[in-house]
């Protein structure tokens, strides 16, 4: 159990020393992942970025994902949930530009211009993994973005999407990795959702 998510940083960050060098960008996605993100970018003195990956709802259930759209226009959605669900290509479309103008809007509010990620070595951070859908996807955005080598971190992952982003990513860092796995919160004391206030906040300081 993590009393928050500053705290998951700083552990992960004491995990993360060894694969320390000066090509590297810490890259959180926002926006529970930029706290502990910012807590390694200090640690390791390294600089922080923003990559933001999105769900594309369900259009029966907002709060449910058909897959995801990362910021740079890559996609994907689960055949299974399109097929059982009977979504048609063009709810999809239309569904990936509302996300893709949504990141653009989030974007503009944390007015953080994104970093140049070719031949940089990625610490790739979010605050907990559930599916790994949206970490799977933003690892495949950013290698074709051009980095060299991504390294995945989180303070929770299950044991088996562990595993599976262990083996696409080309190092991955947990701190607890269990069997029996519910929802990230869990893992924590407080695990509020943060704001753009508390974004921008953070984002202020790695600018000082």
């Amino acid at each position: 159990m993590f009393k928050d998510r500053a705290e998951a940083g700083r552990l992960l960050a004491q995990k993360l020393l060894p694969y320390r060098n000066s090509n590297q960008i810490v890259v959180a996605l926002p926006r529970g992942g930029v706290v502990p993100g910012y807590e390694i970018a200090k640690a390791l003195n390294i600089p922080l970025d923003i990559f933001f990956v999105k769900k594309i709802p369900s259009p029966y259930n907002k709060e449910a994902g058909i897959g995801a759209v990362s910021e740079n226009g890559y996609y994907f959605v689960d055949p299974n949930a399109k097929k059982m669900l009977n979504i048609s290509d063009s709810y999809i479309q239309n569904a990936i530009k509302e996300v893709l103008q949504k990141i653009k809007e989030k974007r503009a509010i944390y007015n953080k211009p994104r970093l140049d990620y070719k031949d940089k070595e990625i610490i790739l951070v979010d605050d907990g993994v559930a599916t790994g859908s949206s970490m799977l996807l933003a690892i495949d955005a950013l290698k074709k973005e051009g980095a060299k080598k991504i390294i995945v971190a989180a303070p929770v992952a299950p044991l088996d999407v562990a595993n599976r982003l262990k083996e696409v990513a080309n190092n991955a860092v947990f701190l607890e990795t269990p069997t029996i796995f519910n929802a990230v919160g869990e893992f924590y004391e407080d695990f509020h959702q943060l704001s753009d206030s508390e974004v921008l906040e953070i984002l202020k300081k790695v600018k000082e």
